[in-house]
């Protein structure tokens, strides 16, 4: 038995990354998982992974910024499973720019794919969610809480996430339905590509800083610490936020 057997959980941004890092660990534990993304081909190729493995998984795309569409996922994962007990809002735009150069389009991109996204899923959820409690992951960044050069709107995103997260999570406790954060620092194929282009020893440069010296697996280290938020372990637990960072946040 696993820590999330007879779970459903639907996960954001999963085709990729973080996201998809979260749906294996939660599969890894017993859960039915319901995969969300807007890239269609890297969705599916997730989701066949996972099935693949001998997990229970369905592909489901979408654009989250788009109601319809969320409402549509929502209804597609519970005609599917049967229930809704765990939601993972991990998808985000993410684009690094000067803030003295970059425009409200870049802002708006980022409150679309991580805010509205977020505050869709959980609106189109919330029904099912209440039926047994049931658990909100949202995903913030250290960006945002501690500041970080070139991540300005980015980081106001993710720290608007945090608000609408500690707000849902007083109003949603009376429905046993927990409201959390994660502010992960993990590997993912965008930080390869970077790490990539600037090397071993500046990426060396970069980690000097982080107490564990490495950067977090997606399975392991992030979905594992979604996997206790996932689970009754945390059952106590609301409106706060966990940072999976390498104990680099803790020291900013």
């Amino acid at each position: 038995m696993g820590l999330l057997t007879g779970k459903v959980a639907l996960v954001t941004g999963s085709a990729q990354g973080l996201g998809a890092g979260c749906a294996t660990a939660f599969t890894q534990h017993g859960a039915r998982v319901a995969c969300v993304d807007l890239n269609r081909d890297g969705l599916e190729r997730a989701a066949a992974e996972l099935v693949a493995g001998g997990a229970e998984a369905i592909a489901l795309p979408c654009d989250v910024a788009n109601r319809e569409q969320v409402d549509a996922a929502v209804a597609a994962t519970v005609q599917k499973f049967g229930r809704l007990d765990i939601l993972v809002n991990a998808a985000m735009t993410q684009r690094l720019v000067r803030f003295d150069r970059s425009t409200e389009a870049d802002l708006l991109d980022a409150y679309r794919s991580s805010v509205l996204g977020t505050y869709n899923f959980m609106m189109a959820s919330f029904p099912h969610l209440k039926e047994n409690g049931g658990k909100v992951i949202n995903f913030g960044s250290a960006s945002g809480t501690g500041g970080e050069a070139g991540m300005a709107t980015y980081a106001a995103a993710k720290e608007a996430v945090r608000g609408l997260s500690k707000a849902v999570a007083v109003e949603w406790g009376r429905f046993e339905i927990a409201v959390n954060v994660i502010c992960p620092i993990g590997t993912s194929p965008a930080h390869e590509q970077w790490a990539a282009s600037i090397g071993p020893e500046a990426v060396a440069e970069v980690l000097k800083p982080f107490p564990i010296k490495r950067m977090g697996d997606p399975v392991h280290d992030i979905g594992g610490v979604a996997v206790f938020l996932a689970s009754s372990l945390s059952d106590y637990m609301t409106g706060r936020t966990l940072f999976a960072d390498g104990g680099r946040g803790s020291f900013r």
